[in-house]
């Protein structure tokens, strides 16, 4: 991540007399979703659910904000804003979320929010949750951190200095050169 861009943002934890529970992101996740409508369902009354981005239209009804997507640009401030005590990170476990990056958690870990996430290689050796993909897991995890703000507090602490100390892009700009340009002889 860039530091300019996401070190200067603060996401404010226990705003809402609920935890707010969130997901970012867009349309190609619509596959990953399916998991969170049983898990939503079991667990809005004990927190606020917001999606940012993209929402099906059978979870809709079962949240408690829908903020869309505006200009790119303006994607980590309105992530901030969100100011959520919980985010989730559910992927499908299928060839293709296999190869994708941590990006979504390395947003959420350097706003200090816990993350309770899909127990797939992008995901893992993270200080974040990792859960198979199953409803019981999912709201054990979830349960867990919506009744102990502290230790969910704790917890994005932890994640936030593990973004800190390995994922500040100006901090290993040399690993990310030597990864994307041509070796020189």
């Amino acid at each position: 991540l860039e530091q300019d861009i996401w070190l200067p943002l603060h996401s404010h934890r226990r705003t809402g007399p609920k935890p707010r529970v969130g997901w970012a992101g867009g349309t190609t996740h619509h596959g990953d979703l399916v998991l969170l409508k049983e898990i939503i369902e079991q667990t809005r009354d004990e927190a606020d659910w917001i999606f940012f981005g993209m929402c099906p239209d059978e979870i809709r009804p079962l949240i408690a904000e829908f903020h869309p997507f505006a200009e790119f640009s303006e994607y980590p401030a309105r992530l901030a804003a969100l100011n959520l005590d919980i985010a989730v990170a559910p992927l499908a476990c299928i060839p293709f979320n296999q190869g994708k990056s941590n990006l979504r958690l390395l947003e959420y870990g350097v706003l200090g929010i816990p993350v309770v996430c899909t127990d797939i290689d992008p995901y893992r050796d993270s200080p974040a949750c990792c859960v198979p993909n199953t409803s019981a897991a999912w709201v054990q995890a979830l349960r867990e951190r919506i009744h102990d703000a502290d230790a969910r507090e704790r917890e994005g602490d932890r994640l936030r200095q593990w973004v800190h100390q390995g994922y500040i892009l100006e901090h290993h700009m040399d690993q990310w050169l030597k990864a994307h340009l041509p070796d020189r002889k």
